[in-house]
């Protein structure tokens, strides 16, 4: 899972891709630092997702443009829009569930 830190490397990536899985995460956070590992390891298994994560002190607009107040938070993208929202509790049973489904639909 890679680390972007610009918001334009953010917005370049997920213009550039079908799919992409981006996390949110706080400083300081145990829960968003145990969380970024098991989803950068659920990320790991589809290799055609993007997948890529960001703190968001270190770019706060990202913060306001995904309307992400709290982390942990993960979005799950298609062709540039929201189409799963996972936050604070993530279940990664549905995320999982939720990647196959979108990466059937993106293959069609």
């Amino acid at each position: 899972m890679k680390h972007l830190t610009s918001r334009i490397d953010i917005e370049r990536t997920i213009a550039d891709n079908c799919l992409c899985l981006f996390y949110i995460k706080s400083p300081d956070c145990g829960v968003c630092n145990v969380m970024l590992d098991k989803v950068a390891r659920l990320a790991d298994q589809f290799p055609s997702l993007t997948s890529f994560y960001t703190d968001i002190t270190e770019e706060p607009l990202i913060a306001g443009q995904f309307l992400v107040y709290s982390g942990p938070t993960v979005l799950l993208l298609m062709d540039g829009k929201e189409v799963y929202r996972g936050s604070q509790f993530i279940d990664l049973e549905e995320l999982e569930y939720n990647i196959n489904r979108f990466l059937k639909l993106s293959e069609q």
